[in-house]
Formats: structure tokens, sequence, C-alpha cells
């Protein structure tokens, strides 16, 4: 424990110089700026988008992934967190591997937490190693090594985003990773999550040149943004601003997050998974609900025991602090079925705009995570999604009330869990 605690506090002391102070900025909340020019001024690149395909079940999204692998003629760009092999995901890397060997051209990254996943999937995954021998070029984003340990704040930042462009056509972006926990459990054991796949030529455009300049920092072997071609495929109609924070990227989830709280007029809805949040972030979701906005989030908890112990320790701050209306999604309402838990990312503000990507709304992902983040506005996808949301809440989630916030915490909480989660989780 001793050991444990002194890690945490060093981990403190070399993170004490990132902050969310974009969630203080008056930018934010200026009612004579547009939400188009907030977002840009927090980093965002404009873009047009079309409507996106959606999926939300991991089984499905992994057929329609190897259709699009067997679409590809020139090259396709891959990019997760978790990366590994297992039963089920067997087409998926066979696919890849023929067309490797057809003389598609594939860019994989993983990143180095890979191997430490901590998900069911630790039971059932096989290393990504083998892709290598197809001639798949294959980057291990800052793998985890005893040489790594004397800095451990380049420890703890990681490549969070999950995507793959294909031949500049499709774009895919969301939650899931490409393992067993996501994708490859079956029968309905998937974890509840979401990709979106998008054919527009600035979306695809902005994809690859940020995976060159990550493939390029971080790897002996250089490639260039002319070596994959853009489709002439029309963009879409509706308006978006893309948030692509990695390496030598100045953008700010945390003024993204800002800007549609500090804009936002009725309604936000949000699933986040492991809201741990700051002081500033909790100040700029109570200020929304001050100003009568309604503020919703519906989440999981958890069931590993240190996301639940430290969940426990933070609803009853969570709900105070922030004003939020908290609902939690574990079992089915009817059955009292136990659910696969909810990894979905998504936010929409005043039936209008939407945010998808792979950024989770707690302090990690705001300041230490390589992240990806779509805000679309787009009244159509705000409706779709919204009536997905209240679904989830409707046949799965209970309201989390004050009192049973106390009980959590007195039951089965622990703030050291609560440390890790904030830093780590």
């Amino acid at each position: 424990m001793r050991y444990v605690l002194c890690f945490i506090t060093i981990i403190m002391l070399l993170t004490s110089c990132l902050t969310t102070k974009d969630y203080l900025s008056p930018v934010a909340t200026d009612e004579s700026i547009s939400i188009a020019d907030k977002l840009e001024y927090f980093g965002a690149k404009s873009v047009s988008v079309d409507y996106p395909k959606i999926y939300n079940e991991g089984e499905v999204w992994l057929l329609d992934m190897v259709e699009l692998i067997n679409s590809a003629e020139d090259y396709i760009l891959i990019s997760t967190f978790l990366g590994s092999s297992s039963e089920n995901l067997k087409p998926v890397y066979k696919a890849l591997m023929e067309k490797s060997e057809e003389g598609v051209d594939i860019y994989f990254i993983i990143d180095g937490t890979s191997s430490y996943d901590m998900t069911e999937t630790q039971h059932f995954m096989t290393p990504l190693y083998f892709l290598k021998e197809s001639g798949i070029h294959l980057l291990e984003y800052a793998p985890l090594s005893g040489m790594r340990l004397i800095n451990p704040k380049a420890l703890m930042e990681r490549d969070h985003r999950k995507l793959m462009v294909v031949d500049g056509k499709f774009s895919a972006i969301g939650g899931m990773n490409i393992n067993f926990i996501s994708m490859g459990a079956g029968d309905g054991k998937n974890q509840r999550d979401s990709m979106y796949v998008f054919s527009s030529r600035d979306l695809a455009k902005s994809l690859v040149e940020e995976f060159v300049a990550i493939w390029n920092a971080s790897s002996v072997e250089k490639i260039k943004v002319d070596q994959f071609n853009i489709a002439s495929s029309e963009n879409g109609c509706y308006n978006a601003w893309l948030f692509n924070r990695g390496t030598g990227s100045d953008d700010s989830i945390s003024g993204m997050f800002s800007a549609l709280f500090g804009t936002a007029e009725e309604e936000i809805i949000l699933l986040p998974y492991l809201p741990i949040l700051n002081d500033n972030m909790s100040q700029a979701v109570k200020a929304a609900v001050d100003r009568g906005v309604s503020v919703e989030m519906v989440m999981p908890i958890d069931l590993r025991g240190y996301a639940r112990e430290g969940l426990a320790y933070y609803f009853p701050r969570l709900l105070e602090e922030s004003g939020a209306e908290i609902y939690i999604s574990i079992e089915d309402n009817k059955t009292g079925e136990l659910l696969p838990i909810l990894h979905e990312k998504l936010m929409i503000v005043d039936n209008r705009y939407v945010v998808i990507g792979s950024v989770n709304f707690n302090f990690r992902s705001m300041v230490l995570n390589y992240e990806l983040a779509l805000v679309i506005d787009s009244e159509e996808l705000a409706s779709v999604l919204k009536e997905h949301v209240n679904t989830i809440k409707e046949t799965t989630g209970f309201h989390l009330t004050e009192e049973e916030a106390e009980k959590m915490k007195e039951e089965g909480s622990s703030f050291l869990a609560y440390l890790f989660m904030y830093y780590g989780g």
C-alpha cells in the first residue's frame, strides 16, 4: 500500500501542471461569439461530413469492418487504444493480412497498454505482433517498459483514439477497441458502445494527416501524407468540427466541452464513461445547470473492483458539485439481467449538436490522453441519438439519488481507487 501511495503522489506532482483551465475561459460563455468560432478558437478544424452509418453492436461492426477491409485497393490506416486478437476477431486480422499480401499498404497503431488490458479481454487475447509477418506496418505507441518508468508522466500519456481510414473513401471513428470485449465476445456480451462510418473527404484528409504525424513521431519508419490519396467523394451537408489531439497538437478537449456547456440553452445529455471531474469541470456543469439547462448523465458502473469502489466514493460529490441528474445503467429493468458495460461516449446539446469519438468526460481524457472528438451540427442525427439514449435510460437506467449515492459510498468505496481512476481511469 505504501508503494501505491508513493506512486500516486509522484503522478500527482508530475501532472499538477496539466490543467483544465479552458473550462474557465470567458470565451466559452461569451454570448457574442458563435459556437463555431468558439470551437475553432479552442483548436477545432472545420470539416463537412455526411450522415454516418451508426453501429451500437460490436458483432455488426466486426462484420462490416471486414467488408470495408476487403474493399480496400490502396491503403488502410488503423489506430486503436486496445488491440488484440481472439477467436471471433480472426476474420478481421485474416482480412488485413490478405490485403497486405495483395499489396495494400496497411499501417496499424496500437497503444502500449494493449498487452496489459484489464477487461475480460485479458483472458482471451493474442498479441498482434503476428501481423508483421504479412507485411503490415505495426506500431506500438509508447510501449510500457522499465526505461519508461523513469518518466512516469510520459508513462501516463496514452493514445486513446479509435479510427480507421480506407482508401480515403471511408472513415470510422468511435469508442470500440479492436479486442475481445468490444467486438469479439459475441452472444450479446460485447460492451455497449458505438462506431460511426463517414464518407467525408474533409474528415478522411484530417485523420490521415494526424495519423502520419503520430506515426512519424513514434517510428523510425517515416511516411508522408501524399502517400495516401484522398478520394474525390463529396463531403456531405453537415457542418462539423474535429478535435484530434495528438503529438504536437494544440486542440483543447477541455475547450470543446467548455464551449458546449457555456453555449447550451436548454439541454445537455451525456453518456460518460468513468466521469471523474476536477473542480473546473464540475463548475462548468454547475454553471449550465444554474442558468436553467437540464444536464443528464447516463452512465455505467464498471464492476471491476477498483472502478466500482472509486465511483462509489465519488458519486455523492459528483451529484453535489455538478448538479446534474445521474442515471446508472447496469441491468435490464424488466428481467434484472446484468448487462455488458456501457462504454459509449456521446454528448447531445440542445437537440442539435452531437459529440462522438473516443473522449471520456473525465480529467484523464482532458489532459493526459491523445483523443479524437467530432462535433456535428445536425438536428437529424441529434434526434436519432437522443432516442437511443432515452431507450437506454428507460430500459436499463435508474435515477441516482443523494441517499443512494451516500449508501453506495458507505457500503463499498475506496479513496485510493478514486485517486487511481482520476489519473488512470
